[in-house]
Formats: C-alpha cells, sequence, structure tokens
C-alpha cells in the first residue's frame, strides 16, 4: 500500500473552491485550484490518503463527512504528538529579520527567494507618522503582479487554520535599518508627526502565516517520515518544505540546487538523474492538469473530485501506482543501487504512459497543453541523518493495523513548483473560470497589494522612507 498525507490546508482550498467555504480574498483562487490538483493527483496515484485530524473542533464533523474516503488519524494516537512537539522546537528556532527593507534571515530569505518572490518594506506615513509597510516589488497590472498577488494570498490564508493571528505565531520580527541601526519598542514608544510607528498589521500577519508555513511544513513532513506515509501538502508548502530537508541534511545542497533548476527548466530526463550524495533520487511524471479536463467533462470541480475517484481504477493509473510501489521497495529491499536501476528500468513506460494522459486528459490551450510536474524525491534511510529523531518503539507499538506490513526505510517527498503551477492555471483561461465557479466570495475584506516602482525604491519623499 502506498500513502498520501494531506495537510488541511488543502482540504480547505478542495473546500473552497467548491464552495462548502468562503473565499474573502480572490486572490487565493489559483492558489486553490493548484492545491485542488495536488489532491486529485495523490487521489489518482496512491492507493490510500491520510489526514490528520487536527483542525478547528467545531468544523472537524463537516469536513469529516465531506470527505468520508479519507482516512482521518486522531493527533492523540501513532506518536503523532511527539511530532507535533518536534515540530514546534524546529519552528521555535526560526528568527525572522528584515533588514533594510527585506527579508535577511536564512529561513524566509530562502522561502521567498525560491518563490520568486520580490518585496520590499518602505516606510509609509499615514496620519502623519511612519509605518513599516510590506510591498510588491513591480509594475501594477502586469503578470508579475498578478503571480505576486496569488502566491502572497496564498501565503495569507494560512492563518485560516489559525484562531489566533497573533501569539506564538508572531514573534516580533528584528527590524535594522540600511544604516546598521536595529530599531526597538523604545524607537516605536512616541507616535508624534514624523516618528516610525513599527510595522502595520499587515506585515506582521505576514510574518505570522510565514511562520505557520513554516511550522506546519515540518509539522507534516515530519509527521509523513513518521507514518511512512508520503508528503503531500499545500503547493505553497513544498518550498519552504525543500529548504527544511536541505537545512537537516535529508537533501544535499548540490541536490536541492539542481532540482530547483530543473524544475524551473522542466527538463525530465535530467530531473530523474538527480542524485544527492549516494542517498536521493527523483521520478519525474509529467501530466496534464486532471482537475481541468475532468471539470471540463463533469461541470465542476466536487464532480471532478468524484469523477478522479472513478477514472483511478484504469489500467494507466493502475500501472504508475504499482511502477512507483516497485521502486519504492526495492529502495527498501535492495537498497539505492538496487532502487536505482529499478527506476531506470521502468522510467521509460511511465514517461509513455505520462505522454498517453497527457493526450488524453491534457486541456489545449494557446500555449499548449499546461502541465503538472510531480517530483517524487526518494531518500534512501542513509540520508535522513540530519532529520530530528522521533521515538520509533513508541510508534511501533502503536502502528495501526492496516499499516503493520507496510515496514518501510525510504522516505518520499512529494515536491511541486506553485510559482509554475500558478501560470499554468491562469493559461487555462475559460476553462479556468469553470473550474472557479463554484466559489463563493465574500471580499468585502480583501485589501489590495501595495506595490513599489523599482525606479523609486531607494528615493525618499514626504509621504515614504527608505528603511
Amino acid at each position: 500500500m502506498t500513502y498520501a498525507l494531506i495537510d488541511n490546508a488543502t482540504l480547505t482550498a478542495v473546500q473552497r473552491a467548491t464552495g462548502a467555504v468562503i473565499v474573502k480574498n480572490t486572490d487565493t483562487i489559483n492558489g486553490d485550484l493548484c492545491a485542488v490538483e495536488n489532491f486529485l493527483q495523490g487521489i489518482l496515484f496512491y492507493d490510500d490518503l491520510l489526514c490528520i485530524d487536527n483542525y478547528k473542533p467545531e468544523h472537524i464533523q463537516s469536513r469529516q463527512q465531506q470527505f468520508p474516503y479519507l482516512r482521518f488519524l486522531a493527533p492523540s494516537d501513532f506518536g503523532l504528538t511527539d511530532v507535533e512537539q518536534l515540530a514546534r522546537r524546529e519552528a521555535a528556532l526560526i528568527r525572522p529579520e528584515i533588514r533594510g527593507g527585506e527579508f535577511v534571515d536564512a529561513d524566509f530569505r530562502a522561502l521567498l527567494d525560491q518563490l520568486k518572490m520580490n518585496m520590499v518594506c518602505t516606510w509609509d506615513k499615514t496620519s502623519s507618522v511612519y509605518y513599516l509597510t510590506m510591498k510588491m516589488l513591480g509594475y501594477k497590472g502586469t503578470d508579475e503582479y498578478h503571480k505576486y498577488s496569488s502566491l502572497t494570498a496564498s501565503i495569507f490564508s494560512e492563518l485560516a487554520d489559525v484562531k489566533e493571528t497573533h501569539g506564538r505565531w508572531a514573534p516580533e520580527v528584528k527590524l535594522v535599518g540600511s544604516d546598521g541601526h536595529e530599531f526597538t519598542k523604545h524607537d516605536f514608544a512616541d507616535k508624534s508627526p514624523g516618528d516610525f510607528g513599527g510595522a502595520t498589521s499587515q506585515l506582521e500577519t505576514f510574518v505570522a502565516a510565514l511562520n505557520w508555513l513554516a511550522y506546519k511544513s515540518i509539522y507534516y513532513s515530519t509527521a509523513a517520515k513518521h507514518l511512512k506515509a508520503d508528503s503531500f501538502i499545500h503547493p505553497i508548502r513544498h518550498a519552504y518544505q525543500m529548504h527544511w530537508m536541505k537545512k537537516t541534511g535529508a537533501f544535499g545542497h548540490d541536490f536541492t540546487a539542481r532540482l530547483l533548476a530543473n524544475l524551473a527548466t522542466k527538463t525530465r530526463s535530467s530531473i530523474s538523474e538527480i542524485q544527492s550524495h549516494g542517498a536521493s533520487q527523483t521520478v519525474a511524471l509529467d501530466l496534464p492538469i486532471f482537475s481541468a479536463w475532468l471539470t471540463q467533462e463533469s461541470g465542476s470541480v466536487g464532480a471532478a473530485i468524484e469523477a478522479a475517484r472513478q477514472i483511478r481504477n484504469r489500467d494507466h493509473f493502475v500501472t504508475i501506482r504499482e511502477s512507483l510501489k516497485e521502486i519504492k521497495i526495492a529502495f527498501d529491499e535492495q537498497g539505492l543501487a538496487g532502487g536505482n536501476k529499478l527506476t531506470t528500468k521502468l522510467l521509460g513506460d511511465v514517461d509513455r504512459i505520462c505522454g498517453d494522459l497527457k493526450r488524453e486528459y491534457g486541456i489545449p490551450s494557446a500555449q499548449g497543453i499546461q502541465g503538472s510536474f510531480l517530483i517524487k524525491a526518494i531518500n534512501f534511510i542513509t540520508g535522513l541523518a540530519g532529520i530530528p529523531a522521533l521515538p520509533d518503539k513508541e510508534f511501533a507499538l502503536s502502528t495501526p493495523n492496516w499499516m503493520k506490513t507496510d515496514a518501510t526505510k525510504a522516505y518520499t517527498t512529494v515536491v511541486k513548483d506553485i510559482t509554475a503551477e500558478l501560470t499554468a492555471v491562469e493559461r487555462l483561461g475559460g476553462v479556468r473560470d469553470l473550474m472557479a465557479k463554484s466559489f463563493v466570495i465574500d471580499d468585502r475584506y480583501a485589501v489590495p497589494a501595495k506595490v513599489e516602482n523599482p525606479k523609486f525604491r531607494h528615493r525618499a519623499s514626504d509621504w515614504k522612507k527608505p528603511m
């Protein structure tokens, strides 16, 4: 059996796409549709879907009713309490820092770079006081602006899982001017005309969302390893997950860099050959956007999900699931050499099947058939030394009966390029609009993103000061 661990952020996105949850910012729609595609790929390419049942108590029952085919796990079972404590410790080590208007700490700088988000913070005047304000660096109305809006909205939507925005997941961010001055609470004590007033609530909320995103990425990555499942989390979280896996030593620096480069260029043959320290291998599935075809055929995202549960039993999907299962078994039983050998042997067949799937389920657009790469980065056990250890004995004693026959040494991380996925969804045109028709929108709370023209980034005026 193969298991995909689905996170609650993905389920929330699916609920928004089916109209079960209200959308408060239309900029989140494309990100939600990317998560729907992720969810459908989980249905099509895994035997069983798992979800940790730790969402808001008042919504647990309705969520279980909408997804009766998911296997919900109580957070107090199977050693998951230890997983949560570990993730909290790891996330508590993050120290956000904005220096000269940019995030410079290793964690969030790496995340924003990977997402290719060009952002800047400047002191903007409001009621005669200057507040540190987050802006997109670019030109309003461009494709880049829309991409940044979708990415930023996806990050903000992380807090949909949190009852309290501030507190543990919004630690004070270190603020340092370009001249080296570190701002303290004393600098913001007096709010007389012309003084600095600290960060805007929008910036504080963004930092809170980044912290929550990091914590949840660590939590689900560790939980998936612990449950011997593949982590199949919201695409916006994959970026931080990649950073954390590299940081802990599960992925080598060279492996991560080459994987990101090949994700950007979509070079299938080179993706499948990436290895790191003799411990990691990748398998890339070049797929159509199933959610587009299935929605076009069935009329709505909700119907598309039901259709995916039907077509998963067709030969192509069964063959790919069995092939991926064989590869994982080979890594478990024969080690890296055996796994790599079988990967090479099966890759041609998998590629041909992916080609058939694109022809059968692809939606033509002006730019051709838009694709969605599903990258499975397989780590042999020797490559996981950097990930904090968990009490295997306790987990073994409480292993659920349906998983006892699935002892596994290899750990697989699913990787997605959210920026490419957003572009692919937008290019679907009218089909994208059909996919978005079930969203229930209440945009009274939406606040348009602020923009900073790159030409004036370092210029001061009466209403703005560079940091």
